[in-house]
């Protein structure tokens, strides 16, 4: 039986600590963009264009006032420059007031922010503390929606933010590459159980190791007496981490189950290979960005999934 504790209502909202890798745009900048900074010089950070990372690009002003400087990083994150080639983090929603207390900022936005997906929702809000929390007497950075705080999936509220909150990887290169080992569950031949595979493989460390486990599965297996589980047709549109949930959007071809292995088998694979992931304690999984899908008749993908040891033969 598959072990799931049901989201409470639709996820609207995501907490932070996104573990995510920044990329570099226009030239080697160091990671530690906050403290590295020079008077007068920000970085706006934003959204590639597949939604896995944050890319940020260095902005100069004269501008000193606080306030007025709060502002014009707004707009720059609202109106991000076409030669940058990347999405702007304020987008489909507006900021409608901003308030500054005892160095806490806080930011109120309209009934579109409700409309982002998840894992957009979790991008932005680490683009924007990101951005904003290089502001000198800008310490923490607390979000409201409809006049209330951001809750996560529990119900819990979010809380104030601040840039410590959301880690990012080490900096290296774009293009550089390293060996990982990997541990990958693919299914017996019957395909009602799931077997352990160590694989080594050479990835592009501008990805994050969830993902690479996610398009290793998909990848599938050629060892004999062994099954992959995952529809080869299934593509990527993002894996992200936040709060210890990895969340696993996925197009519609993983929805079709291939010949021979098990609903469960197919979903563990994922789930319990994802849990080699230190820091990662559950799985939910999306469907272009929804959550609210049926696998089967008795199998809700509105669910967070843990680890399940029984299905390991």
């Amino acid at each position: 039986m598959i072990k799931k504790a049901m989201i409470y209502n639709r996820i609207i909202m995501i907490c932070m600590c996104v573990l995510l890798s920044v990329i570099t745009v226009g030239c080697a900048l160091s990671t530690d963009t906050d403290s590295d900074s020079d008077e007068g010089t920000y970085y706006i950070y934003c959204l590639d264009r597949d939604e896995n990372t944050l890319p940020y690009y260095e902005y100069k002003t004269d501008t000193t006032d606080k306030y007025r400087l709060i502002d014009e990083l707004i707009k720059e994150m609202s109106t991000v420059k076409e030669d940058v080639g990347y999405k702007e983090a304020i987008r489909d929603f507006k900021i409608v007031s901003e308030v500054l207390e005892d160095k806490q900022l806080i930011l109120s936005v309209d009934e579109k922010y409700s409309m982002l997906s998840p894992t957009s929702e979790v991008l932005t809000r680490a683009a924007i503390v990101r951005t904003l929390g290089q502001i000198d007497g800008v310490d923490y950075i607390s979000i409201r929606y409809m006049g209330e705080e951001l809750k996560d999936a529990l119900g819990q509220p979010v809380g104030p933010m601040n840039v410590a909150m959301f880690i990012d990887n080490p900096g290296d290169e774009i293009n550089a590459y390293e060996n990982k080992e990997l541990k990958l569950f693919f299914a017996n031949m019957d395909g009602t159980g799931l077997t352990e595979v160590t694989r080594d493989v050479e990835y592009n460390t501008s990805i994050s190791v969830e993902k690479l486990i996610v398009e290793q599965l998909i990848k599938g297996t050629e060892a004999e007496q062994l099954r992959s589980t995952i529809n080869p047709q299934t593509e990527i549109i993002n894996v992200t981490v936040k709060d210890g949930i990895c969340y696993v959007n996925l197009t519609s071809a993983f929805l079709t189950v291939p010949d021979g292995i098990s609903p469960d088998v197919m979903l563990y694979s994922v789930v319990d290979s994802l849990m080699q992931v230190p820091g990662i304690q559950k799985v939910q999984f999306l469907i272009d960005g929804e959550s609210n899908i049926n696998l089967t008749d008795n199998i809700s993908l509105s669910a967070l999934y843990e680890r399940n040891l029984d299905i390991i033969r």
